[in-house]
Formats: C-alpha cells, sequence, structure tokens
C-alpha cells in the first residue's frame, strides 16, 4: 500500500493506493505539492474492477447525508465525505482523471476552510497576489505569458482563501493551456480582475454586487444542496467585499501591468 501526502492551498490530503502505476501518476501529476506532516483528509484510489457508470459530465450528488457526496464522471466514479474528511475514487489510470478528481474534491473540501477554487490565472508580483478571472478564451493563458518576471500560481485554476485575516491566493498543480503547474507558494491577494479582450489596456473599478455578480460563474463548484451552496455564496461575498475588484480590458502586450499599477 502506497501513501503519500499532497498540500495545496494550506489543506493536506493522504493519498493511499494500492496500486503502484497509480501511486506514481500521483507523484508525477503533483510534483512540487508533495507534503510532510499530518493530513487533514484521506484519498483512497484505485481501478475501476470494471465498467465505469456512463455520465458524461460530472455528476455530483448527495450520498446518505448532508456533507456526503457521490461524484461521477465517464472515467471516474468515488465519493467525498465532507464531515468524516474522507474521500475513495475509482478511476481510468491517468493523470487527466485523476487531477480532475483531486479538483473536485478541494471544491468541496475547501469551503469549511473557508476557500474556494476560482477559474482564473494567478500570479505575484512586486509581494502581491493578482486575480484574473474568465471563462476559457478570456485571456487567462495570456496575462500569464506576458507577465515572465511573476511567479505564476496557476494558468487555469486558482485558490483562494479568506481564513483569519486578508484573502490569500495560493498556487495550485492543476494546469491549463501552459501545461504548467504553479508553484507552491502563497501571497495577499491586492486586486481581482475580470477579463476581456479590448483595443487598449483600460481598468474600471468594480463595486461588490458587481464584482460578485462577475465572480461566481468563474467558480469551480457542482453540488447543488442548500447550506454548502449558501457556504460558498458567503465565501464569495466576502472575497469580494475584501479585495478590490477591476474589470480589466486589455491587448496581448505586457502593457496592462502599467494601467494596474496607476488604477
Amino acid at each position: 500500500m502506497a501513501e503519500l501526502c499532497l498540500g495545496i492551498a494550506g489543506l493536506r490530503t493522504a493519498v493511499v493506493t494500492p496500486d503502484p502505476d497509480l501511486a506514481g501518476i500521483v507523484r508525477g501529476r503533483f510534483t512540487g505539492f508533495v507534503s510532510s506532516g499530518p493530513a487533514d483528509w484521506r484519498l483512497e484510489i484505485s481501478r475501476p474492477p470494471g465498467r465505469l457508470p456512463s455520465a458524461g459530465d460530472v455528476v455530483v450528488r448527495p450520498d446518505g447525508g448532508p456533507t456526503r457526496f457521490s461524484v461521477q464522471r465517464r472515467d471516474f466514479a468515488g465519493t467525498v465525505d465532507v464531515g468524516a474528511r474522507r474521500a475513495d475514487v475509482t478511476l481510468t489510470p491517468d493523470d487527466v482523471s485523476l487531477e480532475s478528481f483531486v479538483r473536485i474534491l478541494y471544491s468541496l473540501a475547501l469551503v469549511e476552510a473557508h476557500g474556494l477554487v476560482v477559474h482564473a490565472a494567478s500570479l505575484i508580483r512586486d509581494g502581491g497576489a493578482y486575480l484574473f478571472c474568465g471563462p476559457s478564451g478570456s485571456g487567462k493563458t495570456t496575462v500569464a505569458r506576458l507577465s515572465p518576471d511573476a511567479t505564476l500560481l496557476s494558468d487555469e485554476l486558482s485558490i483562494v482563501r479568506t481564513t483569519g485575516g486578508p484573502a490569500v491566493c495560493f498556487g495550485t498543480p492543476f494546469r491549463g493551456e501552459l501545461a504548467l503547474a504553479g508553484a507552491d507558494r502563497a501571497a495577499r491577494l491586492v486586486g481581482i480582475y475580470f477579463l476581456r479582450h479590448g483595443d487598449r489596456h483600460a481598468v474600471l473599478a468594480l463595486r461588490p454586487r458587481q464584482a460578485l455578480a462577475r465572480l461566481l460563474p468563474n467558480v469551480l463548484f457542482f453540488a447543488r444542496e442548500a447550506d454548502i451552496t449558501a457556504a460558498v455564496f458567503r465565501i464569495a461575498t466576502g472575497l469580494v467585499d475584501a479585495v478590490p475588484c477591476f474589470d480589466l480590458s486589455f491587448r496581448p502586450d505586457p502593457g496592462f501591468w502599467e494601467v494596474i499599477r496607476n488604477a
């Protein structure tokens, strides 16, 4: 039985599997985020004994309790028990299936830690973290490519936590178009920017209510139960109340950083 610990956004998960090939996939995919110390969560991984359910998209449903969920997609089937801080999954032995399930696991696990997984690029520059939100095609990877002097936290899925002080943005191993894991670093979040392509660089300050309406569609979350959805809403509301938020129109050159600095 192989066991190793992943540390992502300050939340450690002991990953246990009897399959050496799966253990190798875990080590390879999460290089840089292998941790030590006591685990907050336990995840057991195995190969499917037969055919997996035929669900195409991710399906997350209650499973015998208010904080226990079944999670299915065409390439994995598992459960996440938030109350017990345990999860198990049978999955196709490849790194894409593994990372996809871990993304869903952390989106659920982080709620009690006042954290969100957000479709956003994130970078550390001049000691502060910047979050650039948007759907596919909005420019997240472009912003990351245009920032070689910044530390990449993610070009696809970023994690923000608001526990006990200023909002903090964390690096993640979740890869986007750059096919690069972020750095295992964290910094105070100094600004949230909602991206759109334009013919010039411009920022427009948003009121918290406007920012919340833009943020919520970019939060990675699949459960629909009232209590946990309300908790996600409270975290997002607290985040836009605490951090300056802007619309950012930009063209593909690094001049947008000057506009951000002068905003």
